[in-house]
């Protein structure tokens, strides 16, 4: 059971479930979203939810294991630095960092750190886009405005 799993036992005991992969792949942003109708916009609004709750749980589950990583990586570090036979702080610090084990650990935790960053970026991008549908939903009701916008403009 890695880190991620151990958080989400935590959040389960809590009773939230962790979020499912919603179906398919995640729709792309219209061009022009004021060619949608209210019904099309309110599916789309709610598709982007579901990818935004899955991409936030995605990202805990990448940070979590990121973290686990960040304590191996110290863990082998002073484990190497122990057993080097250099006899100066600098010379075990050297022999830590040219262990082939803290090396594979460094660059473990590499990879995840830039996957968290590409998560947190996906996970940006998707609620953007749901606040981006729930402006034009939020408008389209103050203004009364439940004809296609983008009829007014091709006259």
């Amino acid at each position: 059971m890695n880190a991620a799993d151990r958080t989400w036992e935590q959040v389960e005991a809590l009773g939230f479930e962790k979020p499912d992969k919603p179906d398919g792949l995640l729709p792309p942003l219209p061009h022009d979203i004021t060619v949608l109708s209210g019904s099309q916009l309110m599916h789309l609004h709610g598709e982007y939810l579901a990818w935004a709750e899955y991409a936030g749980a995605r990202l805990v589950d990448c940070r979590s294991i990121e973290k686990d990583l960040k304590l191996k990586l110290a863990h082998s570090s002073a484990q190497a630095a122990r057993n080097a036979t250099e006899k100066t702080v600098a010379g075990r610090k050297a022999a830590a960092t040219a262990d082939p084990g803290v090396q594979r650990d460094e660059q473990r935790l590499a990879d995840a750190s830039s996957l968290v960053a590409a998560m947190d970026l996906v996970h940006e991008n998707i609620t953007r886009r749901v606040q981006f549908c729930s402006r034009d939903l939020s408008r389209r009701q103050i203004s009364g405005d439940h004809e296609l916008r983008a009829s007014k403009w091709a006259a």
